[in-house]
């Protein structure tokens, strides 16, 4: 029977073993991938996320190759990958880099579409699609607090203006609470409705508008009359047309307009004999003076010429 020193050496061989034979595993898939003929595609991204040149490329899952280079193109991140030779890549396949969270390690998954679709050649460019990484997922997670945040202010303002109304408070609440305002809107409605019922029924004016076809032809009668006489003037044809479209009788009464500002203006600085018998008051009163004389020397005329002489001298004077 061994001891326990002799099978505690057996037993840290038999690690040792497993873990060399593990590395030669590993070390002879990796010369086998080596030796394995590639074919070259590329994808560009809006982000790295991580990958890097030797990271994983798998189809659907399944390893296919690796990560040639990783760099920046036109404005996005270029992803060169050499896939197995033997594996078909086909058109429609989108190319997403999937953030591994467990071991901080990204790699490129390819999407198997149906084997009906044509191959892509070597060197084409797959198309690709972004999946959001850690740091997208944190930022997502702050606009979703922040909208949660002001869902919560809206709740609480809610719950405020609830309360006003509940306490009658501005003019909704009256509008809740106060049995007087409800009873006269109420009466609103119920006139509203009369208005309405007498409109239907053909009533007043507005009822004989919307149920007389005479009062409607009427009144679409007065409606082409009034689209005939804008016609005539846009035509200009007649005094108002020639108005609105002659220059010259436009710019004649403008010119009216002015000379009749100008006249207004000297009579309101005193200019001239009608403006000086507006503002100045000495020669109103002398004209009203000459008035009275001329007045009291024909009443004298009067008084001493009999009716009729009187009216044939003054007929003869002129």
């Amino acid at each position: 029977m061994a001891s326990p020193a002799q099978a505690k050496k057996v037993g840290i061989f038999f690690i040792i073993g497993m873990i060399i034979l593990g590395l030669i595993t590993f070390r002879v898939e990796q010369i086998g991938r080596f030796f394995k003929r590639h074919n070259e595609y590329k994808a560009f991204f809006q982000g790295s996320k991580g990958l890097k040149s030797g990271s994983k490329v798998s189809l659907s899952g399944m390893y296919v190759g690796e990560v040639r280079e990783v760099t920046v193109e036109d404005g996005k991140i270029l992803v060169k990958m050499g896939i197995e030779k033997n594996i078909p890549i086909r058109e429609g396949s989108l190319a997403a880099i999937v953030p591994d969270f467990l071991f901080g390690k990204s790699y490129v998954d390819i999407t198997l579409v149906p084997p009906d679709r044509p191959l892509l050649p070597p060197g084409s460019v797959i198309k690709s699609r972004d999946i959001p990484g850690f740091s997208d997922m944190l930022v997502r997670l702050d606009q979703a607090m922040s909208s949660i945040e002001l869902l919560s202010d809206t709740l609480e303002s809610a719950k405020t203006i609830m309360a006003r109304l509940e306490n009658g408070e501005g003019a909704m609440g009256k509008l809740f609470t106060d049995e007087e305002i409800f009873d006269e809107l109420k009466g609103a409605v119920t006139n509203a409705n009369v208005i309405m019922g007498k409109m239907a029924r053909g009533e007043g004016t507005m009822g004989k508008l919307l149920d007389d076809d005479e009062l409607f032809e009427d009144f679409k009668e007065t409606v082409n009359n009034a689209n005939f006489l804008l016609a005539k003037i846009s035509k200009g044809e007649g005094t108002m047309g020639k108005l609105f479209m002659d220059d010259v009788l436009f710019d004649q009464l403008t010119a009216s307009v002015e000379n009749a500002n100008i006249i207004l203006g000297k009579l309101v600085r005193g200019e001239g004999t009608l403006g000086k018998l507006m503002r100045n008051e000495d020669l109103y009163e002398d004209l009203q003076n000459m008035m009275a004389n001329l007045t009291e020397t024909v009443n004298g005329f009067r008084a001493i010429i009999p009716h009729g002489a009187f009216s044939s001298v003054m007929y003869t004077s002129f």
